[in-house]
């Protein structure tokens, strides 16, 4: 039967129907290029429904037929794994083996021959001579299984193995050959007739390397098919199985033993696999593996390279198709037992290994400011000193030795509840009751110095190759945040938030995790210890109760701080405050700015009550140079409101003119006018001049004085000699005073008034700030007589246009300012 295929020079196969054909042109271009190469079709004829030949393996060759993608052409029984596939399914281990796109063999005849190796019709052997002869004999065996030596005469080899053929060369040649010695090693090595059947990617029949084993056998057949097995390749010799070749075994164990090297006329038959069961979850190599029927969920684990480190050995689950029920069925199972309820790992198993949850319970972890943070390793009796054994070897220098916390898990809810420490006092007596015994899963978080700035921390820092972390970072604020946020989620009614909270004269106020016990001197060392400036004999303590009907009612209490500090016995209950107060005026930070003419100008603190006349004492009093009618005091509260009151105007400015312009009334003014009125009074910023008589203050009048406020500015500037002309008139200026120069003269030194100047409405802007409208009869009024350092301002008149009456008011704003500020510029 074997020769009789061997003589085959080729096979038809049999076309399919017209029906089937027409199906598959109803499929997209790529699959139907796959499935006739499947068939063996060009793609013509399925195009056409003309018949075409099927493609054959290559007699008497290594070469694979290849298809247009390069991969190995398909045919034989490997079809029936070729229908298209309905869901992706997982790899089927070992199959890659035989993947030539990714496969480095290559056949080669260069291997050592192995002195087993039996010898055949075609082999060479090639015969060195040296010594009183030397000649290289190529000898070549026959069809009659002999080979002819010069000299040495015919010799059977054939059926002989190389170490018996080597051996009678080299006796005859001693025998024959007196003087002469041999060296005997094989040459070109016969070519051998083998046959691949069952499910390989090209079955047929190969001319191979006599040395070729099984393996190599595959390769050069492209592999096993989609359902060819791996574990029960058969090696048939004259109708007779002589090997079982399972890939598991070279492949998990490195074994070749089954590795057979094969013989002319061997059959190497893969048949398809019987069994497959998946494995998934926590392993090495999630694959699809091929049974042999005795596996277990254990033998199944380590097909797959074992278990991960996330593994949970206590629970795996098996899905299968139940025999009884025929319905799909989930057993659960544990890694390490050597059987199942249901015996073996069958046929469709799928083993989901599942990984252990992320929580670690046998760990305590150090959070905060500590050379080495992180997860430690829990044991019976652990304390905090064993975790914090030297403070300057495990501690920052920013840490804060006085408060620290330790959060343990409550219950099953995950609740937390957590107990306050002194690092110090742990430190000071290890094993005592201040050094607490540590649980499981608890956190302990070691705090920032409160108030410490990152360059002082630098300062004091003591191991230049440990960098010193940001204050910020491990401040209590940033480090209780999911604390207090855990705490609020797990407040039920019933359980309000375990919270109490501090403010005023403390080093880090804020809010702070309530615990059991907690006394009054608990919360002040959380809130990093008292200021300097706390005031110690009154403190108010809030507490909140609910009443009966539900209502929060709070409960303020006046407490000695001092007293509750050292006995330590008002206990705290959840939500309740404490606000301590600084010591009134303990650090007065209120200054005011003296310029100009005193003895001692410059920057000078108050206190609450300070006059004006007890800063001018302070400043050594006015020189001999001082005006002071024109002494100003300036005051950023005043600005504010001038500054208000101009926006206010420049508003109104706006909101008038819009409305004018949906009703019939003039508008002399233009859109440009007004945004030019509105920008200016927007710019406006104020003076503040708040008007003073220092001369009266300086006289002891204690009803002209001026309680001084944070801020104030108060210049006295030296004697003026100048009456200042400004508003409507030619030419504005400031002019040498006369003191018997009246109003008339000085208009008179400005070239007059304009056109536009309203003569009725002009006043005096004293030295210190005050308005004298001139009231009094025109004529009387414009000789009255003026001091030095008034300013004569004339306004513009209203009626020349009406579009200047908003002018008019801007203007005087503006001249006000203007003249307030004189005093300050003649400095």
């Amino acid at each position: 039967m074997l020769s009789l295929i061997l003589s085959l020079p080729s096979a038809q196969a049999q076309l399919p129907s017209a029906q089937t054909l027409q199906q598959l042109q109803q499929l997209p271009a790529a699959e139907q290029q796959r499935l006739a190469r499947q068939l063996g079709i060009e793609l013509p004829a399925l195009a056409g429904n003309s018949p075409a030949p099927l493609a054959q393996p290559v007699v008497g060759s290594s070469e694979l037929p290849q298809r247009t993608d390069g991969a190995p052409a398909v045919t034989g029984l490997a079809q029936e794994s070729s229908a298209p596939a309905v869901a992706v399914q997982p790899a089927r281990f070992g199959r890659a083996l035989f993947d030539r796109t990714v496969s480095t063999f290559a056949a080669t005849d260069n291997n050592s021959v192995p002195d087993s190796y039996r010898l055949g019709v075609g082999d060479e052997l090639v015969v060195q001579l040296y010594g009183k002869e030397s000649d290289t004999l190529n000898l070549q065996i026959g069809r009659n299984g002999q080979v002819v030596a010069p000299k040495l005469g015919p010799l059977a080899l054939a059926g002989l193995t190389f170490e018996a053929a080597r051996a009678l060369l080299l006796q005859r040649v001693s025998e024959q050959l007196i003087g002469v010695e041999a060296v005997v090693s094989m040459g070109r090595l016969r070519a051998i007739n083998i046959f691949m059947a069952g499910e390989v990617a090209v079955p047929g029949a190969f001319a191979v390397s006599a040395l070729t084993t099984v393996t190599q056998a595959l390769f050069q057949a492209g592999g096993v098919s989609d359902i060819g097995s791996l574990r029960h390749i058969q090696i048939k010799r004259d109708g007779e199985t002589v090997g079982s070749f399972d890939a598991y075994d070279l492949l998990l164990r490195g074994d070749a033993s089954g590795d057979l090297r094969l013989r002319s006329g061997d059959v190497v038959f893969v048949p398809p696999y019987e069994a497959l069961a998946q494995v998934s979850g926590a392993v090495k190599r999630p694959m699809l593996y091929e049974l042999k029927g005795y596996e277990t969920v254990d033998d199944l684990v380590a097909m797959a390279g074992g278990l991960t480190r996330e593994a949970f050995t206590g629970m795996a689950t098996l899905s299968r198709i139940d025999v009884a029920s025929g319905l799909p069925t989930i057993e659960t199972v544990a890694i390490g037992q050597r059987q199942i309820g249901s015996g073996a790992v069958r046929n469709g198993d799928h083993l989901r290994v599942l990984e252990s949850g992320g929580d670690l319970s046998n760990v305590v972890t150090v959070v905060g400011a500590a050379y080495r943070t992180g997860e430690f390793g829990w044991r019976p009796g652990l304390r905090v000193s064993d975790l914090i054994g030297d403070a300057h070897r495990d501690l920052l220098p920013i840490a804060d030795l006085d408060y620290a916390l330790i959060s343990s898990v409550a219950n099953l809810q995950m609740d937390i509840e957590l107990t306050q420490l002194s690092l110090a006092q742990a430190l000071a007596a290890p094993g005592s009751e201040h050094d607490p015994v540590l649980r499981p899963r608890d956190v302990l978080y070691v705090f920032a110095l409160p108030g410490l700035k990152e360059q002082d921390a630098q300062a004091g820092q003591q191991r230049a190759e440990q960098p010193v972390e940001s204050q910020q970072q491990f401040s209590r604020q940033t480090l209780l945040k999911p604390i207090l946020e855990k705490l609020n989620r797990q407040a039920r009614l019933g359980e309000p938030v375990a919270t109490v909270s501090i403010s005023g004269a403390v080093r880090a106020p804020g809010t702070y995790p309530y615990f059991a016990e907690a006394t009054l001197a608990d919360l002040v060392f959380a809130g990093g210890g008292l200021t300097q400036s706390a005031y110690v004999q009154v403190a108010e303590l809030r507490r909140l109760e609910v009443s009966a009907d539900g209502s929060v009612e709070a409960d303020y209490r006046q407490i000695n701080l001092a007293q509750e500090l050292a006995a330590q016995t008002l206990t705290l209950r959840s939500r309740d405050h404490l606000a301590v107060r600084d010591i009134p005026h303990w650090n007065p930070v209120d200054a005011v700015q003296v310029e100009g003419e005193v003895r001692f100008p410059g920057t000078y603190l108050i206190e609450k009550g300070e006059t004006l006349a007890d800063l001018i004492g302070r400043a050594g009093g006015p020189t001999a140079e001082a005006f002071l009618p024109g002494a100003a005091l300036t005051r950023e509260t005043i600005a504010a409101k001038e500054r208000e009151q101009a926006r206010n105007f420049a508003r109104v400015i706006e909101k008038t003119y819009a409305a004018s312009l949906l009703t019939e009334e003039s508008r002399d003014q233009s859109l440009a006018e007004i945004q030019a009125m509105a920008e200016q009074l927007q710019r406006f910023e104020g003076e503040g001049r708040l008007l003073i008589d220092l001369e009266a203050i300086l006289a002891g009048n204690s009803a002209s004085d001026v309680e001084l406020l944070d801020g104030d500015r108060l210049v006295i500037p030296k004697a003026l000699t100048t009456v200042t002309v400004v508003g409507e008139v030619q030419q504005p200026g400031s002019y040498r005073h006369d003191g018997n120069a009246r109003l008339d003269d000085y208009l008179a030194l400005s070239a007059g008034i304009t056109k536009r100047a309203d003569a009725k409405a002009i006043y005096i802007v004293k030295a210190n700030g005050a308005v004298r409208p001139l009231r009094s009869g025109l004529f009387k009024a414009r000789r009255a007589k003026l001091e030095a350092g008034d300013t004569i301002v004339v306004p513009v008149d209203s009626a020349y246009k009406e579009s200047l009456t908003a002018w008019r008011e801007i203007t005087q704003i503006f001249y006000q300012s203007a003249v307030s500020l004189a005093a300050v510029l003649a400095l």
